[in-house]
């Protein structure tokens, strides 16, 4: 197989026996009996000159279509300069492995091509074909190539801005508006790291936050216009392998508070990195997670409760099978608007958890209505799904996603197998809308098992035969010496 497109479409049934009905009637009604219509069709040619046939030499179409080209992601059509005879054509070389493609060309019916439109040519640079007609006239084209190299994704390292050497701290309550908490190395047992309660405008930068017990690393609500900047924070009492005691062990948790940022933040071994629940319009960036511990209903590396809106891009997540306890990596629960892009997604060893999951978005208590984008996503070692719009949700759309080295058998920690049998794109009891457009899915254990139901999707876009090389993950630099 290859890439496979198509609208899922209902068949009309009472329209179909309406014609059927009507057609007899149609013929009945006809004016012309098969006499007059083939009198008509005969014209006399009083003409005593003979017919002069000049032949047309010219290319009306020029393709490279992935249909003939293994490893093209979308179809590459020519824009044809008739009066120099010039064919000008894109090729971005991060969608092929190869510039040994093969074009479809249309000319006139009686007309030759040369070179041979079934022999592979090297597009790397010119390459002209020549037109032929009955009568051997010829008439030359040349294929301008314009090629673009793809984009080297480097792992994104971003060293911590100290501006001194970070302090030791315990504990922190905030207790004003605008208050800065920066340079700190808090370590806590007993008491979540950071709190916030009803203030504004709060900066928390050039933290790591160690902590421990039921409590969360950064705890806040009601606290508009929150940055969290260049801060690590880990759960330190996580066992080898497993679940935490509990699910309220979060690394992040915010509730009730608008215009949010946090970038480049690393989370790890909390029960979720980061919840937010009716937090509007946040931006989170540069996100790194490692090894979301949960246990249900946790183990998301981001969840949206009741959020309008969102974006979240370039963060990765990186769950060790055989340590971490994930649900779905991304959830967006009776939220609405949300932007997932450009991230990387590796591990979820939850027999029901998906990568990027959303549900209830026309339930009780949802907020913002429907909607939302997953876009230059990559997902490994997914076992229950890659992602799905569910249970009351739509207008979701999954652009440009790519997934590979998908999981059939037992997902670790003798969590069992996969309930949706390997699945890799879901949309059932949704409210329509869905698409799923340029995806990529190498390899799938289980495939005839992509799409389940097609017909909840309004556009499927995929393709099944092309390898890829996953982008790299967030890599933060929190080390801090005298020398900086």
């Amino acid at each position: 197989m290859a890439r496979i497109t198509f609208k899922p479409m209902y068949f009309n049934t009472t329209v179909f026996i309406l014609l059927v009905l009507t057609f007899p009637f149609l013929q009945l009604g006809s004016c012309s009996s098969d006499h007059d219509i083939l009198s008509e069709s005969i014209i006399k040619d009083t003409s005593t000159e003979e017919a002069v046939f000049i032949p047309t030499l010219r290319i009306s179409n020029f393709s490279i279509q992935s249909i003939d080209n293994i490893g093209l992601n979308t179809d590459i059509i020519g824009v044809i300069d008739e009066e120099q005879n010039l064919i000008y054509v894109d090729i971005d070389t991060s969608s092929i492995s190869t510039l040994q493609l093969k074009p479809t060309i249309t000319v006139d019916s009686a007309a030759t091509v040369i070179p041979d439109t079934t022999t592979p040519q090297d597009f790397s640079e010119e390459v002209t074909y020549t037109v032929t007609s009955e009568n051997g006239t010829e008439e030359n084209y040349t294929v301008v190539p314009t090629i673009a190299e793809p984009e080297t994704v480097e792992p994104e390292i971003v060293e911590a801005p100290c501006t001194s050497i970070r302090q030791d701290s315990g504990p922190i309550i905030v207790t004003e508006n605008n208050q800065r908490i920066e340079n700190l190395h808090i370590k806590t047992l007993n008491q979540h790291g950071i709190e916030i309660n009803g203030f504004t405008g709060v900066v928390i930068s050039n933290c790591i936050i160690d902590y421990t017990g039921a409590y969360m690393g950064i705890k806040f609500a009601k606290a508009d216009n929150l940055t969290i900047e260049n801060c690590s924070i880990k759960y330190t009492d996580a066992p080898s392998s497993g679940p935490l005691p509990d699910a309220t062990r979060n690394c992040i948790e915010g509730f009730d508070t608008e215009n949010l940022v946090i970038t480049h933040v690393k989370v790890e071994d909390g029960s979720t990195g980061i919840r937010l629940d009716q937090c509007d319009e946040s931006v989170l960036t540069y996100i790194e997670g490692h090894n979301m511990r949960g246990p249900f209903p946790r183990g998301q590396l981001v969840q949206y409760d009741k959020c309008i809106g969102g974006l979240l891009e370039n963060f990765s997540v990186i769950n060790d099978r055989e340590i971490a306890w994930t649900e779905d990596n991304i959830s967006i629960y009776k939220s609405a608007g949300q932007q997932i892009k450009k991230g990387l997604i590796v591990g979820n060893n939850s027999p029901r958890g998906v990568g990027v999951m959303f549900e209830d978005q026309n339930t009780e208590g949802a907020r913002g209505g429907t909607g939302g984008l997953v876009e230059d996503v990559d997902f490994l070692e997914m076992g229950n799904g890659v992602a799905s719009s569910v249970e009351g949700s739509g207008n979701v759309t999954f652009n440009r996603l790519r997934a590979k080295q998908i999981i059939c058998g037992e997902l670790g920690q003798d969590r069992g197998l996969p309930a949706s049998n390997s699945l890799i794109f879901a949309a059932f009891d949704t409210s329509g809308g869905n698409k799923i457009t340029d995806c990529l899915v190498y390899e799938s254990c289980n495939p005839t098992n992509i799409i389940w139901p097609e017909y909840s999707f309004e556009v499927v876009d995929y393709r099944d035969d092309i390898d890829f090389e996953p982008r790299e993950p967030i890599l933060l630099d929190f080390n801090c010496n005298s020398d900086n």
